[in-house]
């Protein structure tokens, strides 16, 4: 059983613990942080989508989601690259707003990879 969460919402991060009130929320890219009881801190990189709390359940739903341990660095990075390259000299047909967003995804996959030095994961 989760005894409790952090999730990136739009209007700011989100606590839920046991017997949190029924609530439904937007979410940002992000970070997803759970705790098992007696165990450590997980996280889970998440893009944005909705997040359900209804009767000590939590229902998220977002366009991807990626545990901290399964993400590959180096993929990562390269997407940043990537997306800084598009973002720094954007032609005429680039849809700005993606690239942006492919921007705030690899960062937030950087950030909470555990592989990163730079990852702070909070």
């Amino acid at each position: 059983m989760i005894s409790s969460l952090t999730a990136p919402a739009t209007l700011g991060s989100l606590g839920v613990l046991p017997n949190h009130a029924p609530l439904l929320t937007t979410l940002e890219t992000g970070l997803l942080n759970y705790k098992k009881s007696g165990q450590e801190v997980s996280v889970i990189a998440l893009d944005t989508g909705l997040m359900e709390v209804n009767d000590n359940h939590v229902l998220v739903l977002v366009q991807a989601a990626e545990k901290a341990q399964e993400i590959d660095l180096p993929r990562a990075e390269a997407s940043l690259a990537r997306a800084k390259e598009r973002l720094a000299s954007p032609a005429k047909d680039i849809d700005l707003p993606r690239a942006e967003a492919s921007l705030k995804r690899a960062l937030n996959r950087i950030k909470a990879s555990p592989a990163s030095p730079q990852g702070s994961r909070n």
